[in-house]
């Protein structure tokens, strides 16, 4: 993942639609002790998807995981703690990545799921103060020459996972030669067409690809690429849920005090920094 620097562009907007509002209200639990408005008293619903390497680890069971860890897990369990919600009150939900960027009531009070934040989705959800750098990557088939520009990668056959900003950059920035392939399933699809050449370069997330990457060693031609698109990722929240502004408190204080820099490099094990930037 990346470089975790403040993306005070993304704050602002945040701060502005938490003041502002719209939409649907979300239940609240009032306390005068100033306890974390959550949707059950004392306890913590957190959504999440499969898969997501070294964000989410384990196997989902039902509509939980069995032997979860991972960046997003840790960090939900490091925020809970700074609401002071122990991690027995912590339960996870499952909850297709689909789903959590529709208007409307959410069963869980926060989800953590690679989800970019973006002006568009935040008329209909809440973000948390971003807690992670996520430029889109470039995963090439093995056998496909390296890119070295943006325009390299207009003759390419390329693929994005549905519902993406990737697959948004694809179509709105990239303007390929030939209409991109569109997974809608899970990004596990795009990835296997990438290692079947299906698909000659996959745009998605740096830190997801980067980390598929190291999981199926052997198996892609590479990630070769960035592009600079300056996004960051936020917990999704129903539209304005009273817990958003705990909640970026919350991640605030975990990168203030290094934790999320920890989890970081625990999780991860690579320098953004050195995948190059295509222009």
């Amino acid at each position: 993942m990346k470089r975790l620097l403040p993306l005070l562009g993304v704050a602002a907007l945040i701060a502005t639609l938490t003041a502002c509002g719209g939409g649907s209200k979300a239940p609240t639990t009032t306390s005068s002790t100033g306890a974390a408005p959550t949707l059950h008293a004392g306890k913590l619903v957190v959504g999440f998807d499969l898969p997501a390497t070294a964000f989410w680890n384990g196997e989902a069971s039902g509509n939980t995981i069995k032997n979860p860890s991972g960046f997003e897990y840790g960090l939900a369990l490091d925020v809970a703690k700074q609401l002071g919600i122990s991690a027995a009150n912590v339960t996870f939900l499952r909850a297709p990545f689909a789903t959590i960027l529709l208007a409307g009531k959410k069963p869980y009070d926060f989800a953590m799921e690679e989800t970019t934040i973006t002006a568009q989705r935040a008329k209909v959800i809440g973000f948390s103060s971003p807690y992670f750098d996520a430029n889109q990557g470039v995963l090439i088939a093995k056998g496909v020459k390296t890119p070295t520009s943006i325009a390299d990668l207009k003759s390419l056959k390329t693929c994005a996972q549905a519902g993406t900003t990737g697959l948004d950059w694809i179509q709105h920035k990239l303007h390929p030669t030939t209409a991109p392939l569109v997974y809608s399933a899970s990004n596990s699809s795009a990835f296997n067409a990438v290692q079947s050449g299906a698909c000659q370069a996959l745009i998605l997330d740096v830190p997801i690809i980067e980390a598929q990457n190291q999981k199926q060693s052997g198996a892609f031609g590479g990630v070769v690429g960035q592009i600079d698109t300056h996004e960051g990722y936020g917990a999704v929240f129903q539209k304005n849920s009273p817990l958003i502004p705990y909640v970026s408190r919350a991640i605030k204080a975990l990168q203030k005090n290094g934790t999320i820099s920890k989890l970081t490099k625990r999780w991860f094990g690579f320098d953004p920094a050195k995948v190059p930037v295509l222009k």
